[in-house]
């Protein structure tokens, strides 16, 4: 058990910290609230060694919004660094903290709050062995990660440029018989966009001269997501169909009103879009996968005598599960056993998350979901498994030992 190598002591500061971390109400976008919260922790960092600013970021948005971005270093980040990643912002609003047997209910819990204070715990952890944080440690905590914000991409930009390795403290997940994942892959993605056109008719008295849109969309849609795969293969979701006639695609606020009606049924459709989105867990994949949905495009429009555009968005690459953190997953397993726990990779998690945004996730070692499992996320029964919270604080512990000088007295 991961008590048998966390002092209580480490392990009631580390639960006390979350306990005051969670109660700071800090959902995206309230500025004060995530204020606080960057103090807190910025509190708790530079007794622990490390050197934080926060500095308060434009949104891009109009009218302008400003929200904090901390960021705490080592000694000695001129080099490069070890970068560490989170977000304090929530989904909701806080509710007081409590604990339940072993679990500590609480807004952000796990997501990922539960992660930041993990680290807090594994910084203590390294002080009683000995440790200080690494000179080029450098943890980056944004604002806005829970609404796709510009200041989360713009910092796993900024600072993954010159980062050696990146950590990522968002949650794991539970797993078979008591085991916990740590990703390792995550599925990279791109949306589409597909119009189709057609040629009307009166589908009474000239079916067989029209040329319907509506057909050609849904034959393509259909093979489209034929090219879905199990198992680490790609998967193609249509996420919106509309067809009709021109005046109802193109217009479809004003003509909404002809939905479960009778009137314009008898129009064999001249117009379809089709909107969505391919995940491929390898960059070659997400290539060749984009040509070969124009390629089908091409072969639809031949075979239903139709005109089909089809246009990929660019791409936000993956991270590929047998990139260069490989051997030092594979080590974190063994760690994890040696503290009586079973840790398994997760190897083609399907949500995008802070590596995608890396200028090129396949340069350097990434490990993701580093911090404390639990459930209920994003909602009022959110909690972290607060033996998972001490199984993470040593982890954590162990994987940055690596590059934790001594500390000289």
């Amino acid at each position: 058990m991961a008590g048998r190598a966390l002092p209580e002591a480490v392990f009631a500061r580390a639960l006390a910290f979350l306990r005051e971390l969670t109660g700071i109400s800090s959902p995206s976008g309230d500025r004060e609230g995530l204020l606080r919260a960057a103090q807190l922790l910025a509190e708790a960092l530079a007794a622990r060694g490390l050197i934080p600013e926060i500095a308060e970021e434009s949104t891009g948005s109009r009218p302008a919004t400003h929200l904090p971005v901390l960021v705490a270093r080592g000694r000695d980040v001129s080099r490069g660094h070890l970068l560490l990643l989170g977000h304090l912002d929530t989904v909701l609003p806080a509710l007081a903290p409590r604990i339940e047997g072993e679990r500590l209910v609480a807004t952000g819990a796990i997501d990922m709050k539960g992660g930041l204070a993990a680290l807090v715990g594994a910084l203590d952890l390294l002080a009683e062995r000995g440790r200080r944080p690494a000179d080029d440690l450098l943890l980056v905590a944004v604002p806005d990660e829970e609404v796709g914000g510009e200041l989360s991409r713009r910092a796993v930009r900024r600072w993954g440029e010159g980062a050696r390795a990146l950590w990522v403290l968002e949650p794991g997940e539970p797993a078979e018989g008591g085991a916990e994942t740590l990703v390792t892959g995550r599925r990279g993605m791109f949306t589409w966009h597909l119009a189709a056109r057609g040629r009307s008719s009166h589908s009474g008295l000239a079916y067989w001269q029209g040329r319907s849109a509506l057909n050609a969309a849904a034959r393509w849609s259909t093979a489209a997501e034929a090219l879905s795969a199990r198992n680490g293969g790609p998967t193609i979701s249509c996420a919106r169909l509309v067809a009709g006639d021109a005046a109802f695609v193109e217009s479809l606020a004003s003509e909404a009103d002809l939905l479960a009606s009778d009137r314009r049924l008898n129009v064999v459709p001249d117009r379809a879009a089709v909107e969505g989105e391919a995940r491929f867990l390898r960059p070659a994949e997400g290539e060749a996968l984009a040509r070969r949905l124009a390629g089908l495009a091409a072969e639809t429009a031949a075979a239903t005598g139709t005109e089909i555009d089809f246009h990929a968005d660019p791409q936000i690459p993956p991270v590929d599960p047998d990139g260069p953190h490989r051997a030092l997953a594979e080590h974190l397993i063994e760690l994890a056993a040696r503290q009586g726990w079973r840790l398994t990779l997760d190897r083609e998690r399907g949500g995008i998350s802070f590596p995608n945004f890396l200028p090129d996730p396949g340069r350097i070692p990434v490990l993701d979901g580093l911090g404390p499992v639990g459930g209920g996320m994003h909602t009022r029964d959110e909690y972290v498994d607060l033996e998972s919270f001490r199984r993470r604080i040593v982890l954590l512990a162990d994987l940055l030992q690596a590059d934790a000088p001594p500390i000289h007295h």
